[in-house]
């Protein structure tokens, strides 16, 4: 049962844009895509009711990231 989406944007936006942000399929698909941006991004949950919740803070370290 799906209950929620993720989505990921770059950590300097501030708030949540769903308009500017990568939708993904799943939480890691979101790693995969916060993997990408090259600079720190921000994992968001977003239930199908609600508001979104920032879920994972993705730090970009050189080639690799780093969840917090």
């Amino acid at each position: 049962m799906l209950t929620a989406n993720f989505a990921v944007q770059p950590a300097s936006f501030g708030s949540f844009d769903e308009w500017g942000c990568e939708w993904a399929t799943d939480i890691n698909h979101a790693y995969r895509l916060a993997a990408t941006f090259g600079e720190d991004a921000i994992i968001w949950r977003c239930p199908h009711q609600g508001d979104p919740t920032a879920w994972v803070t993705v730090r970009h370290q050189g080639d690799t990231i780093q969840a917090s």
